[in-house]
């Protein structure tokens, strides 16, 4: 919906001719309105009429708010005043330097900062997607009666005629706004009814309390200080300081992995090439262990129509990190996950009983959420990004807890093999935890963790269980990597919410083996987190820990696994050798070849977090040998806060025997030529 705000004194609207072969009924030939009026120029657009008592809802909201803005401007004003003259006997007292600020006038007297009445008019030309359902005419009546029993005088202009109006706008500093209003389906508030406690490995909880800031009061039985520090990220402000550039902005462009793109939209990036071979072998990782776990791998579009009442219906969850994309008379949304055309691509199947567990898995290229400029936080936050999605149709609750069951054993171990270390989230309903408690527990107990428990009275979302493995930053905030549902509501033919209407829903079904036919439970799972959040991940814990643990990046991802040295330009000719045979086993590795010493060029080693030097001189060319540093990625500081263990009189083949075992299972991809040697390597920043 689209609404033009015009603070008008007075307002005339006469009625011509009918327009429409079914037009509203006009009794009068003229509507008058006496005083100041807010006048609302609405259209009705193709999403709004999924449901018209909603969007009514949401526009008297935002014609209500106007009217306030509009009849507290003055004191607005008289407040920033105040300021200015505080201010400015700072400086006449010689407090402050500075200069004096200008006071503010108002540009209509103060009494003309008010509205008497409000006329809804509906009016097509704010919009290319208009609604063309017949029950769009019920918008704008709904609204001025909203707006009528809320003690807001308000008529409409009826729909469906031509007519000529005369409006007088006040020209005052707010009497034009314009606002654009999205369709917004929201659960009921939950937060009152909600409790949070410590979930222990031994089955033992502890409540959390908050003082009346809202401030958790001590807990007796948290040890680590880094659990405790994700309780209170969680349960706090999730914003970051501004004030504090995110670490991993400076490693992800000093490592020329992924950069800003000032010439795109805020939140998306540009991946440079060493950044796309961790990409691509993220990918590949995920994928090969999806496909050893059953899942059949799907592909859809990337944008989908709003004309789809069952697309609707879930977008409307989120109606603010959507992006708009047009193509003629049409408008589509980009998707910001694949549940979407997905879930209606399902509806359509034939399901039998023997296809359950139905694992889908789509590795989604791009989803983009439109998250607001002040959230926006490098890599951690953006609106543009790489996301595995797996969904799995399960033919009851029973089977979708086992299936749960191994999915959490599947993250751990995908997040295991990244080097993630993560902790642990339950939101669930306190009558599903009651009988649940027991598993739950049983995992906790298999990696001796706890976890945060976050219990409500009753269900207001569609799952009916939220897992969660997160990761602290540097700066001690956290983020969401994997996720995994327990979604009792999407494949439904339709639901009715707590206010009694009936919404449609997806209509998934299936004929079980009894002849009955039944609704299957859908796991929404996301078994790593978007691509870009991975890479957050690694870099801010490394950076988080860099005094306790050796940071960097495992050897089967790292961009360059081997770097190999020279003492002299007398070896080049075996480091060429060495260089040819290490990258032909599609291993990574480089040669620096600059004209440097030793020191520096091992010291750019380190600073690059290489996994494996080799180091080449007059005795280990004689000999054809290698000396190798091995660097302790992961390992803690020993007392001498060494970062290397280093072996002499290797043979080649011991260090790829050694590639071999780090990259056992994991996916390969060979590093482009230029990226070989440091004489021909390209660099794309300045």
């Amino acid at each position: 919906m689209k609404i033009l705000l015009i603070h008008s004194e007075g307002v005339e609207v006469v009625k011509n001719k009918q327009a429409t072969s079914n037009p509203q009924d006009f009794p009068e030939k003229v509507i008058k309105m006496d005083g100041l009026v807010l006048v609302a120029y609405v259209s009705v657009e193709d999403q709004d009429t999924y449901d018209t008592d909603m969007i009514a809802k949401q526009g008297a909201q935002v014609i209500e708010d106007a009217i306030l803005q509009i009849s507290g401007f003055p004191e607005k004003i008289r407040q920033e005043n105040e300021e200015i003259r505080a201010h400015n006997k700072k400086i006449e007292s010689k407090t402050i330097k500075g200069n004096l600020r200008n006071l503010k006038e108002l540009i209509k007297d103060p009494e003309m900062y008010r509205v008497d009445k409000v006329l809804v008019y509906p009016f097509a030309h704010l919009s290319k997607f208009l609604s063309k359902e017949a029950i769009a005419m019920e918008v704008c009546p709904k609204i001025a009666q909203i707006l009528n029993d809320r003690g807001i005088e308000a008529g409409f202009s009826p729909f469906g005629w031509y007519k000529s109006f005369k409006i007088n706008c006040i020209g005052h500093e707010i009497a034009e706004m314009y606002r654009d209003v999205k369709l917004y389906i929201q659960p009921e508030d939950h937060i009152t009814n909600t409790e949070y406690k410590i979930l222990f490995p031994s089955g033992e909880e502890e409540n959390i309390e908050f003082d009346d800031n809202k401030n958790i009061k001590p807990l007796k039985n948290i040890k680590d200080e880094d659990f405790f520090l994700f309780i209170k990220s969680e349960l706090g402000s999730r914003r970051e300081d501004k004030s504090i550039e995110p670490v991993h902005l400076s490693v992800m462009k000093d490592f020329e992995l992924v950069d800003l793109d000032p010439n795109s939209d805020k939140g998306i990036f540009r991946w440079y090439t060493k950044g796309m071979i961790m990409k691509n072998l993220i990918k590949n990782f995920i994928e090969d262990r999806l496909i050893d776990y059953g899942a059949l791998l799907i592909d859809t579009p990337i944008m989908y129509t709003v004309k789809n009442k069952k697309l609707t219906a879930q977008t409307a969850r989120f109606p603010a990190r959507t992006y708009w994309v047009e193509s003629g008379r049409d408008r589509f949304l980009l998707r910001f996950a694949s549940d979407f055309l997905l879930f209606d691509m399902v509806s359509k199947m034939i399901l039998k009983p023997h296809y359950f567990p139905l694992r889908l898995y789509e590795f989604e290229q791009y989803d983009f959420r439109r998250e607001m400029e002040g959230e926006l936080s490098g890599l951690r936050r953006l609106r543009g990004f790489t996301m595995p999605d797996l969904h799995t149709l399960c033919k009851d609750l029973n089977l979708a807890v086992e299936e749960f069951i191994k999915q959490y054993k599947l993250i751990r171990d995908l997040e295991s093999d990244l080097g993630i270390e993560s902790n642990i989230a339950f939101r669930t309903t306190k009558e599903f935890y009651k009988d649940n408690k027991e598993w739950i527990v049983k995992l906790l107990k298999s990696e001796n963790k706890s976890a945060l428990l976050e219990l409500w009275e009753d269900r207001y979302y569609y799952f009916v269980l939220k897992f969660e493995r997160t990761v602290l930053s540097a700066q001690n905030r956290t983020a969401t990597l994997a996720t995994n549902q327990i979604d009792v509501e999407s494949s439904l033919e339709y639901m009715v919410d707590n206010e009694g209407i009936k919404r449609q829903k997806y209509d998934i079904k299936f004929t079980d083996v009894d002849g009955k036919q039944k609704y299957p439970i859908i796991l929404h799972n996301s078994p790593t987190g978007g691509v870009e959040r991975i890479l957050w991940g690694l870099i801010e814990s490394a950076i988080r820990n860099k005094d306790k643990i050796v940071p960097g990046f495992r050897t089967w991802l790292s961009p360059i696994q081997v770097r190999i040295i020279t003492i002299s330009d007398e070896q080049t000719q075996y480091a060429e050798k060495i260089l040819d045979i290490i990258n032909k086993e599609s291993y990574r590795a480089d040669f620096d070849d600059r004209n440097e010493t030793i020191g520096k060029k091992i010291r750019q080693a380190e600073v690059e977090w290489i996994p494996y030097v080799i180091i080449i001189g007059k005795r280990e060319q004689e000999n054809q040998e290698i000396s190798v540093r091995k660097r302790l990625i992961g390992k803690p500081f020993g007392p001498k806060k060494a970062t290397v263990e280093q072996f002499k009189n290797w043979k080649l083949s011991q260090l790829l025997e050694m590639l071999e075992n780090d990259s056992k299972s994991f996916p390969k991809y060979k590093l482009p030529k230029p990226l070989r040697r440091f004489s021909t390597k390209v660099y794309f920043r300045k």
